[in-house]
């Protein structure tokens, strides 16, 4: 994927681990800039405001206004509960 985004997105924070429920957040109408690069494909979310986080997060979705959805187990991760924010993640190709 070569896909760079800006602009609006609806952003699923999850907290997916064997043996237990799926526990999702969905944050609707986030501003965004999403960047991707390489093979494995690795790609930065940043945000400007603060997303809801599930306890233990490990996996986001986003879904773009295209239709098309980046999303992927998460890396790294720095949020915020008052600022903006940014996590890294492998894409699931």
């Amino acid at each position: 994927m070569s896909n760079d985004y800006q602009g609006i997105a609806s952003v699923i924070t999850a907290s997916r681990h064997m043996g237990t429920d799926s526990d999702e957040r969905l944050n609707e109408t986030v501003n965004i800039q999403l960047t991707c690069s390489g093979k494995p494909t690795i790609a930065r979310l940043s945000f400007d405001t603060p997303l809801q986080w599930p306890g233990h997060p490990n996996f986001v979705l986003i879904n773009l206004p295209d239709g098309s959805s980046v999303g992927g187990v998460i890396a790294e991760i720095e949020k915020s509960t008052d600022g903006p924010g940014w996590v890294t993640f492998t894409v699931d190709d």
